[in-house]
């Protein structure tokens, strides 16, 4: 037996104080997107200092994901008050799957397969550490080896679906 919708007009009052039993919901606060909602500020593009707080193998996407936090830059993000400094980005490192040495790269000089293994080279030349194979990869996450690493990262700003955000573009040796 299929159930029937209710349509009955809803009572706005109910929305008022955050709690009505007999709906089934509450919430802690009121809130209004249209007035309230502000774009979160971006770190204008340039090359800022940061340090890794976290690593990590994402298995589903076969990924090394990397945490930057931006520190001894100074200044503020692009609304004013925000400081760059405590920021946080994710940069990945993409690892060679099966059937990468059968797929050409997007500029079609080489193979997905040592394009990746081309990037991982050069970031971790940059950052000075060895992700030579797969097990010293893991076992330096394993042990948090990389914990607390200085660089220097390069971001950029750009639009994504209307909205601007920044982003990793290069991971270089820290000055």
């Amino acid at each position: 037996m299929t159930k029937k919708k209710d349509t009955s007009p809803v009572n706005e009052e109910h929305f008022t104080d955050g709690q009505d039993a007999e709906q089934g919901y509450a919430y802690d606060a009121d809130f209004n997107l249209e007035e309230e909602y502000i774009p979160a500020p971006v770190v204008a593009s340039g090359i800022y200092h940061a340090s890794v707080t976290k690593v990590e193998f994402n298995p589903a996407d076969q990924t090394i994901d990397w945490i930057f936090v931006l520190n001894d830059n100074g200044g503020v993000m692009s609304d004013g008050s925000t400081p760059i400094d405590g920021a946080s980005f994710k940069y990945r490192n993409w690892l060679p799957k099966s059937g990468d040495e059968n797929e050409m790269s997007k500029d079609g000089r080489t193979t997905k397969r040592q394009a990746k293994i081309g990037f991982i080279a050069n970031f971790a030349e940059s950052l000075g550490i060895d992700m030579n194979t797969p097990k010293k990869i893991m076992e330096a996450i394993t042990y948090q080896e990389w914990i607390g690493l200085e660089a220097d990262l390069k971001l950029r700003v750009r639009e994504y679906q209307g909205r601007m955000l920044n982003d990793i573009e290069k991971v270089i040796p820290a000055r």
